[in-house]
């Protein structure tokens, strides 16, 4: 009889003390998520987010945010109509040059029809001056056809600097929801208050970011809109 009471008392120690080792194996992780959650709240920006993996998730797409927003991977805007204004100043140097040319023509004409050596004499230097003004409306041409060219490269880089921008934001904003929904499933009454907190918290992160994207759509657009 004291045998099996031994045995019970044995048996009833041995699980409170597996029980003991439970509870001190699960109490330190507890504790580290309260700690987690208690500095979240006095945080901004990525550093709220408690769970580590979405902090690190969030850290690594903010980080592309300014670069790519704020002009150091590429132009972030195209100054209005400065695609119009290079292709209204080539074709004035087109119609230009089709001016000189008949101008030319004219000249020629008059050369070869000339009453004595001295009017030949002076139409071949009227015609070298000539030359020169058409030389020169080529080389302008060419330099427009280039500057529109650079033109052209320079509003596809903006566009895609802007697309850039807008998806690192909204990486970011994703990984704010997600943090959001859970919070939201918190269960724990030490965490809760502190879930609380933050679950009000994260959407001004979100409006934050989509405020930010809204503010260079139209730059977006205008960069379509330059396209040559």
């Amino acid at each position: 009889m004291n045998n099996q009471k031994t045995r019970s008392n044995s048996k009833y120690l041995l699980s409170i003390t597996t029980l003991s080792a439970l509870l001190a194996s699960v109490a330190p992780a507890s504790a580290d998520k309260l700690d987690d959650f208690r500095e979240a709240v006095s945080k901004v920006g990525c550093d709220s987010i408690p769970y580590s993996d979405l902090r690190s998730t969030c850290r690594s797409q903010q980080e592309n945010v300014h670069p790519w927003c704020d002009g150091e991977r590429g132009p972030v805007k195209c100054d209005a109509n400065g695609t119009r204004n290079l292709k209204n100043a080539q074709d004035a140097a087109g119609r230009e040059l089709e001016t000189l040319k008949d101008k030319r023509r004219e000249i020629e004409d008059k050369r070869a029809h000339a009453a004595d050596d001295a009017e030949r004499a002076r139409l071949t230097t009227e015609l070298e001056a000539i030359d020169k003004q058409i030389d020169a409306a080529k080389t302008k041409i060419d330099d427009l056809r280039h500057d529109l060219e650079q033109r052209k490269d320079f509003v596809d880089k903006a566009i895609y600097t802007l697309a850039k921008c807008f998806d690192y934001r909204r990486a970011v904003m994703n990984v704010f929801a997600y943090a959001t929904d859970k919070v939201r499933g918190e269960n724990d009454p030490d965490v809760q208050p502190y879930a609380t907190q933050l679950r009000e918290k994260y959407p001004v992160a979100i409006s934050g970011h989509q405020e930010q994207i809204d503010n260079k759509v139209n730059a977006l657009e205008n960069c379509k809109k330059e396209r040559p």
